[in-house]
């Protein structure tokens, strides 16, 4: 008898009650998991989209630096900064320095040219379509002459008819024109931008990663014989998700 009731309750399966509690206890446990692990997910995603935003803004302020390096320094207006109302990617009447800071950045980049630095406007489409041209010109030079040792080329970045839009770095470069401006009870001739030579977006688009970036220039500093030494710029950085990184260089000259 004995034999046959450990045979029975060996056989006995599991029962309706047992089999909802333990579905029960599984449920619970899996709402556990859930709530632990979407938050970590949101951690970790944030933590992805701050990482990305820094780097575009890593990759701007190396570009900025060399670029700024480059400039040449022989008086105190080859260096000034600009309010976006008086720049919109085309010519400048006169210089017309900002005191408080500004979005544009003029500098002089050789005895007949000089530079621009700006990100947050949208390129006309007149100096898109003339830029474009020259550059077709050139291409078409090289085919048909033949004789690249005659090209100049006018930077190292070609501009892309979709480069016009507004949120991406852009570097002008403009055949100089000087304006006289009083300061300090000195007259200085002060570098600003004439007839433009090349417009161009020093990363391609990919670079960007998605982002938009806005730059501001201001607390303009000068050396001891008053010539530009540097230049403080506030880098920020956005992209779709929300996130956002924002960071100040001093950007130095020559």
């Amino acid at each position: 008898m004995k034999n046959k009731s450990a045979v029975q309750r060996k056989k006995r399966g599991i029962t309706l009650v047992e089999l909802v509690a333990a579905m029960a206890l599984t449920a619970l446990f899996a709402v556990a998991c859930v709530m632990l692990i979407l938050p970590v997910s949101k951690i970790y995603t944030r933590s992805l989209e701050q990482n990305r935003v820094q780097i575009v803004a890593d990759s701007v302020v190396d570009s900025l630096r060399s670029e700024c390096s480059k400039a040449i320094i022989t008086d105190t207006g080859d260096v000034w900064i600009a309010d976006m109302d008086d720049y919109s990617g085309l010519i400048m009447d006169s210089a017309q320095p900002s005191s408080s800071g500004g979005k544009v950045l003029v500098f002089r980049r050789n005895n007949n040219y000089c530079e621009t630095i700006a990100s947050n406007y949208e390129i006309g489409d007149v100096v898109v379509n003339a830029i474009l041209a020259r550059d077709q010109a050139e291409a078409d030079y090289k085919i048909t002459e033949g004789d690249a040792s005659r090209i100049t080329s006018r930077s190292i970045y070609n501009m892309e008819a979709s480069d016009k839009e507004a949120g991406l770095i852009h570097y002008g470069y403009y055949q100089s024109k000087t304006y006289e401006i009083s300061l300090h009870g000195s007259t200085y001739p002060y570098v600003y931008p004439g007839e433009y030579y090349d417009f161009t977006n020093p990363f391609v688009r990919t670079t960007y990663l998605g982002c938009t970036v806005d730059l501001n220039f201001r607390d303009l500093t000068f050396d001891r014989d008053n010539l530009p030494a540097y230049v403080i710029c506030d880098v920020t950085v956005n992209d779709d998700s929300g996130a956002a990184y924002s960071r100040s260089v001093a950007l130095c000259f020559g």
